[in-house]
């Protein structure tokens, strides 16, 4: 069912203030699943003296108006994972189904008492914009949610930019306009799509000092299965993996990570294309059993 907005268009957010923050907050929490399915915080040290293959976190991406906040929300209270939500100036501007969605969902857990799981991946005009040194009205609304907690409602904020693909600026302008860019919201993360055509740039960002994120997916959300898993990057870059997960292989391609990614580091997943249903949008029960397949992988090693 679509969503109606007409519930929401009467109840805009006030503005926010700015709370003092610890920018380094998320990173220095990681989320251990145990073997009775519960969920405890512990330090980097500690995963590298116990010597975890830490899968610390699971991104099911492409919740939209499509779906269901209710049963949304029961989903965020079953588990823990992170939530991708794509945006566009085409998919999510004042005048879209998408942003009022985006605003009730944020309505309905802002007052919650549980952390946000939640991330933009920007796309099109909007990561272009970004790339160009300027943020869309409504992204910058999104930035300044705030959770019950007094942090970034969408903690994680993923630029879907292609070299070669995207309108962007010359190679230098690009690399300053990322690092002041990502400097401007250190209470926000930043994951960058790492690819054959944006390596040299990532690599770039990475010696000027800014903190990041990086996703390998070579086929750039085309969900291609790739035959094997690259090696982090950056060895002290949080990685993350796309591309092709499925609830039916997700453990399969875990032990093709864990061939690259040695003990004691931690990394992420993220699906999409493999977690919708029937009607061409994110099925909840393809995320349910995606995870349930991905936190029993972690449980045995």
């Amino acid at each position: 069912m679509a969503f109606k907005r007409s519930a929401v268009r009467s109840r805009l957010a006030p503005p926010i203030p700015k709370p003092a923050l610890n920018a380094g907050f998320f990173h220095a929490l990681i989320f251990v699943l145990t073997d009775k399915g519960n969920f405890h915080i512990i330090s980097p040290e500690i995963i590298i003296i116990l010597n975890i293959m830490n899968l610390s976190l699971v991104t099911c991406s492409g919740a939209n108006e499509h779906t269901d906040i209710e049963s949304l929300v029961s989903l965020l209270e079953e588990t823990f994972f992170e939530l991708g939500i794509q945006v566009s100036g085409e998919k999510a501007s004042y005048d879209s189904d998408r942003y009022w969605w985006i605003k009730e969902l944020y309505y309905r857990l802002k007052d919650e008492d549980i952390l946000s799981r939640f991330a933009l991946h920007l796309n099109r005009d909007w990561v272009e914009r970004f790339c160009f040194g300027e943020l869309a009205p409504e992204l910058k609304e999104f930035l300044a949610m705030r959770d019950c907690y007094g942090f970034p409602f969408f903690g994680r904020i993923q630029l879907n930019f292609k070299i070669g693909r995207d309108k962007l600026p010359g190679d230098d302008v690009l690399l300053n306009n990322l690092t002041r860019m990502i400097n401007l919201f250190p209470e926000h993360t930043f994951v960058l799509s790492y690819n054959d055509a944006n390596a040299e740039l990532i690599r770039q960002v990475y010696l000027s000092g800014v903190r990041f994120d990086c996703l390998y997916d070579n086929s750039f959300g085309e969900g291609i299965l790739p035959s094997s898993r690259p090696a982090p990057a950056f060895g002290n870059v949080f990685q993350g993996y796309a591309g092709g997960l499925t609830p039916e292989n997700v453990e399969r391609e875990l032990d093709k990570i864990s061939r690259s990614v040695h003990s004691g580091l931690f990394f992420f997943i993220d699906a999409e294309g493999g977690l919708k249903g029937s009607n061409g949008h994110l099925s909840l029960e393809k995320c349910r059993t995606f995870l349930k397949n991905a936190y029993h992988w972690q449980s045995l090693n």
